[in-house]
């Protein structure tokens, strides 16, 4: 007797294996559901601030979907102080973790030292102009009586060629020529030195101004940012190199 050996011919069908893998992935979904928790972090600044978490992660986001478990949260914004705190997070849960940033005490004293430089910017400015002004408006008022006095003059030699009255004649020269004379005399000194006077605070206020122009403006250096970006690696440029710095953070309380 011989025996034909040959391949088995059959069809497999596939179908109960996509169901057995559709299971599968369904309750690997709904497991993986039941263990996370959702956080929503609700912060003060609340459109630049960033958070690393778990000392791994640095994310902008506002909701977060979490393990279960403790979660150690720094957060950041610029010109504000880092804050550190952890946060439990339950699975199948959510809740809100309520943050406002405090101010860094570096932009503080950056407010503080912008307040001084514009209250020492304006003195410098409005000091100078000030006396200025004054010096022009005596300048000006000199210059209107030595108008005045000068006309005064011409209408005594006017009066004195006109006239046939000798009395009228002898008082001219005997007492208004003279007093109308110093008078003229005193209002051209006065009107010499008040435009003097004008011209030196007028190159003063320009020297003051172009002085207080030339202050610097004070910097503000973050120094919160530099200890946020040290929470975390962050690698060279080269991909070779990186930088780790400890960070100096505020417990939430």
């Amino acid at each position: 007797m011989r025996v034909r050996s040959g391949p088995v011919r059959g069809t497999i069908r596939p179908w109960p294996w996509v169901l057995l893998a559709g299971v599968l992935a369904t309750a690997g979904t709904g497991t993986m559901a039941q263990t996370m928790g959702q956080l929503r972090l609700v912060v003060d600044p609340g459109h630049d601030f960033q958070v690393v978490l778990d000392g791994k992660h640095r994310l902008q986001e506002r909701v977060l979907d979490l393990t279960e478990g403790n979660h150690r949260l720094q957060l950041w914004a610029p010109t504000r102080r880092i804050v550190d705190t952890t946060v439990y997070v339950r699975a199948g849960g959510s809740r809100d973790l309520i943050v406002r940033l405090p101010y860094a005490p570096e932009y503080v004293a950056h407010l503080q030292e912008m307040r001084h430089y514009r209250q020492r910017l304006w003195l410098n400015k409005a000091l100078p102009t000030v006396a200025t002004a004054g010096a022009a408006a005596w300048a000006t008022a000199a210059y209107l009586g030595y108008r005045k006095a000068g006309r005064q003059l011409q209408d005594d030699r006017d009066l004195y060629n006109s006239s046939a009255d000798p009395g009228e004649i002898a008082a001219l020269k005997d007492e208004l020529f003279p007093r109308h004379r110093e008078d003229f005399r005193r209002s051209k000194v006065m009107l010499g030195v008040s435009t003097g006077v004008c011209a030196v605070a007028a190159a003063i206020t320009v020297w003051a101004y172009r002085r207080a122009d030339r202050k610097p403006l004070p910097v503000f250096e973050d120094k919160e940012k530099v200890r946020f970006d040290g929470l975390v690696w962050l690698p060279g440029p080269d991909g070779r190199g990186g930088t780790w710095t400890a960070a100096m953070t505020i417990p939430l309380r």
